[in-house]
């Protein structure tokens, strides 16, 4: 069985790796500059997976043949690398500094569970709650593939007391309500939802303490691997429509909990468009108790996401490319990464790109049954852009 080695680009520099013959490996340029990923077109085997903009990942290159495979970055001299394909190498492969594949393993959306820095096709659950008697998973989708193209939220729990424990060790450090993530090997999404799968038996918990590189996953003590989690409640399910045009455009949003901590999670159906995942600050005047058995939909009346002609989006980016190529550097090259909308990006902290200043962030929002309320956004937990609409995964058996 195939499988696909994820290397991160971090301050000009690349990781060094070593496959098996077989092994496909996927460069993601996480410098805030584009960075080509090429070898010498007299390679013996020639590749050219770049150029990358910030924040982009490659098509996967396949190595099939021993040896050391050298390539470079077009854009920034001495900038070098080298695959290693061995026969002995170990089945997911390895790599070095600066990626994630350095011994923390890669978690980030669906990579990295059960082999450092490998890709073996997973769930990813983003978590939230305070109790490992009682949490909430939100489910990472990607709209191309079709094991994928569900919005789930569940409630589960940790069914021993170490485990129990493991989990509200981190909930209860200063690490408090960040971001965790369950990941789990692939199972039929459809099956939770009929009720024919209650348990996932071969989970593992991830964190992210590093702030400065909030995508650095790192397995939680004690809760590194084959961790049964009960699935206690299917709070929400439903299938994209990615040709929905229904609505006016508005953001929804799905509020979920309990009487301790309540998030949003932002309603997908048509493409494209992105995931989110938010701690409010408080529950909002409209939640009580009662609903934390299911989501209650909410509407953000000013935040809207129009979706425009594809000529004109031609259009406008042909006259926008035009201008940076002669007056400035591509247009959002050394901005911030994309946010949720109702995080405003002034609020953004380049230091530490999980955190965001002067929360909590109020918003009016609409019921369904046309009441006005509002909710206060206090911590993003999860945005995602790229693996909910370009994501694509390499079956098991590719």
């Amino acid at each position: 069985m195939s499988k696909t080695l994820i290397l991160n680009i971090r301050d000009n520099a690349f990781p060094m790796a070593t496959v098996r013959p077989g092994t496909y490996v996927v460069w993601r340029n996480l410098d805030p500059y584009p960075h080509s990923v090429e070898t010498e077109t007299s390679a013996d085997l020639f590749f050219n997976a770049g150029p990358l903009l910030p924040g982009e990942a490659s098509p996967p290159v396949l190595f099939t043949t021993l040896g050391d495979f050298p390539y470079r970055c077009r854009y920034h001299a001495g900038m070098s690398s080298m695959v290693h394909v061995r026969a002995d190498a170990p089945p997911g492969g390895i790599s070095t500094a600066p990626g994630l594949g350095d011994g923390h393993g890669d978690h980030g959306g669906h990579g990295g569970h059960g082999g450092h820095g490998t890709f073996n096709h997973l769930h990813g659950f983003v978590t939230g709650g305070r109790t490992g008697k009682r949490f909430f998973m939100a489910h990472t989708p990607v709209l191309a593939d079709p094991r994928h193209t569900y919005q789930v939220i569940l409630q589960g729990s940790l069914t021993t007391p170490e485990h129990i424990k493991a989990y509200e060790d981190i909930r209860n450090s200063a690490y408090a309500d960040r971001r965790v993530q369950i990941f789990h090997g692939h199972t039929s999404l459809p099956d939770i939802r009929d009720g024919k799968t209650k348990v996932l038996p071969e989970s593992s918990f991830t964190y992210y303490p590093d702030l400065a590189h909030p995508d650095d996953g790192v397995d939680i003590p004690g809760l590194e691997e084959n961790i049964p989690v009960s699935i206690d409640k299917v709070l929400h399910f439903h299938t994209f429509d990615v040709d929905d045009d229904s609505g006016d455009g508005s953001l929804r949003y799905l509020v979920y909990g309990d009487a301790d901590d309540v998030f949003i999670d932002h309603f997908m159906n048509r493409a494209p468009s992105f995931h989110s995942v938010a701690k409010l600050a408080s529950a909002p005047p409209f939640w009580s108790a009662s609903q934390s058995g299911g989501v209650v939909e909410v509407s953000v009346p000013s935040k809207r996401i129009e979706h425009l002609p594809a000529k004109l989006i031609q259009r406008i980016a042909f006259v926008d490319n035009s201008f940076h190529v002669f007056w400035l550097p591509p247009s959002g090259l050394y901005t911030p990464a994309p946010l949720d909308p109702l995080f405003p990006r002034k609020a953004f902290n380049r230091a530490q790109p999980s955190e965001f200043k002067g929360g909590p962030f109020r918003h009016e929002v609409l019921l369904a049954d046309g009441t006005r309320s509002h909710i206060e956004v206090a911590r993003s937990l999860h945005f995602d852009t790229r693996l909910l609409n370009h994501g694509v995964f390499l079956p098991d058996n590719a």
